[in-house]
């Protein structure tokens, strides 16, 4: 009886592991385009990480006139569906570019913004599929 007992606990404890390493948890790279307003777009990968319920560490990597870039920041909502948006910044710069849109059908259609003295300038759209 006791040896049952302690395989039923390892069943537990096996099943749930697998749902930790397989849940809503876990980090999650998105894939798709971005569009410049006045300039060239291009693709863009965004890895979200959760840092807490519905609320995510997010790093956009992309290439604008050839050059690498990653934009890191927060972010707040669904990575699945609903709404979702957060604040970007790039390493070793003080602008701040801001992102919103929701999830539609397994796909994020949205639009991302400089935050300047005078408001968010809007600076193009964004697209991502998980």
């Amino acid at each position: 009886m006791r040896r049952r007992a302690g395989l039923s606990w390892l069943g537990v404890l096996c099943l749930s592991a697998i749902g930790l390493a397989s849940g809503a948890d876990s980090t999650r790279t998105l894939k798709g385009t971005y569009e410049w307003d006045g300039g060239p777009g291009g693709e863009l990968e965004a890895v979200f990480t959760p840092a807490s319920e519905g609320k995510w560490e997010v790093a956009f990597r992309f290439r604008f006139d050839g050059k690498p870039y990653v934009y890191s920041g927060t972010a707040e909502g669904s990575l699945s569906e609903g709404g979702l948006e957060g604040a970007v910044k790039p390493e070793n710069e003080k602008r701040t570019f801001t992102f919103s849109g929701a999830f539609r059908d397994g796909t994020f259609t949205g639009t991302h913004a400089d935050v300047t003295s005078e408001g968010e300038q809007p600076t193009g759209t964004l697209t991502l599929k998980g």
